[in-house]
């Protein structure tokens, strides 16, 4: 119904339209007809062609000069201008007239061109501007789940933090729980063993040594855990030697070294940022590892190594060892994960744990590549100084 009124509405303007040129025409025909001044009055027609830009049809102004100029002719055969003045005045009046109908035309065709351009551009720039505040709507919107996003994130990082320091109060204060009954335990079976390991039988000996040992080894476990709880706490990071850091360790394990007849070659190490205490907590876990699994009747020999990129440093701890299997890479990080019989090979399996956490803890990460029975590399990403 809308549809049928506007082209109602478009045939009752186009139709006054045409009127009017119509009308304008025919007064300055009938003017014509009756002036002797043809340049003058033919020139008028020029309001015609001017007046037919708003004529619907892409060849309106041709149409209206066709006719303009066919009713110049007529007029000047009608009032006889050729006939009764034999001066080339005349007949270069009916040709100026025309030339005037003409360029008014070409002018015409020039400015529709012209406005047809800046429409063009126009719309464009209207569509490129509906795009754009499209486009500016949909990164609103974005915004905004990204700010809900971050809102999110910044309260869910508050309540992992106060969890954290929860699960730190509580295995530190579990730790220190659990230490005074094995303390106790310990001392009792001390005691029952110094004033009455002799009168027990083979057997009963072979019970009290057993929890003699898991006395000892729940100890050490529950020192580790805590010990692991309290890295990263009031730490704080400077710049580290590593390649000093380093030959102080190799001192430290001096007299280890020449137990088994083993070796560390180390090679040069950069200077990077971190906490110090944490750090040779770190490599002397990786070197004491390459020492501890070492293949039977083989002098270990453990390197490290490191290379800079532009992000971090790249460290490297081989050894030639035992290895590991390529489906134990990621359980030997956690914590009280073991590979082998502690009969075989003592130890919490806290060592790699401690490890994990310290390169965490410095932005970094620690992966292994290993095959069993060539040896192991652990390699673990730590910060450069820029």
């Amino acid at each position: 119904m809308m549809v049928t009124q506007r082209q109602s509405m478009m045939l009752f303007q186009n139709a006054v339209l045409i009127f009017m040129a119509v009308l304008i025409t025919s007064v300055i025909f009938a003017v014509d007809l009756n002036t002797d001044s043809t340049v003058a009055v033919a020139s008028m027609y020029a309001i015609v062609i001017l007046y037919s830009w708003l004529l619907p049809g892409k060849y309106a102004s041709i149409y209206a000069a066709a006719i303009c100029s066919l009713l110049t002719i007529i007029s000047v055969v009608q009032t006889q201008q050729m006939s009764t003045n034999q001066s080339n005045l005349s007949g270069m009046n009916m040709v100026i007239s025309l030339v005037v109908i003409w360029t008014c035309v070409t002018l015409v065709f020039i400015a529709k061109s012209s406005f047809s351009s800046l429409e063009g551009i126009n719309n464009q720039l209207s569509d490129s501007s509906a795009a754009l505040f499209e486009k500016v709507k949909e990164l609103d919107i974005q915004q905004q789940k990204l700010s809900e996003n971050k809102i999110q994130l910044e309260n869910l990082n508050e309540d992992l933090l106060l969890k954290n320091r929860e699960l730190e109060r509580f295995t530190s204060i579990a730790s220190h729980d659990l230490q005074e009954p094995l303390r106790t335990i310990g001392n009792m079976t001390h005691l029952i063993s110094k004033k009455h390991y002799t009168k027990f039988d083979e057997q009963g000996k072979k019970m009290l040594d057993y929890v003699t040992t898991a006395t000892k080894r729940m100890t050490v476990m529950i020192k580790g855990l805590l010990e692991f709880s309290r890295i990263g706490n009031k730490r704080e990071t400077q710049q580290v030697d590593c390649q000093e850091l380093l030959n102080n360790i190799v001192l430290d394990f001096d007299s280890a070294l020449k137990s088994v007849n083993g070796k560390i070659s180390i090679k040069d190490l950069p200077h990077i940022r971190g906490n110090p205490v944490e750090l040779r907590m770190l490599f002397q876990n990786l070197i004491s590892n390459g020492l501890k699994f070492k293949k039977p009747d083989t002098s270990p020999l453990i390197e490290v190594s490191a290379i800079e990129n532009k992000v971090n440093v790249e460290f490297c701890v081989k050894d030639n060892g035992i290895g590991i299997d390529e489906v134990d890479y990621e359980k030997i990080f956690f914590i009280f994960q073991r590979l082998n019989p502690t009969e075989e090979y003592e130890g919490t399996g806290l060592g790699l744990a401690y490890c994990r956490k310290i390169v965490e803890q410095h932005g970094g990460k620690i992966w292994i590549t290993s095959k069993k029975g060539v040896g192991s590399s652990f390699h673990f990403t730590l910060e450069k100084i820029t």
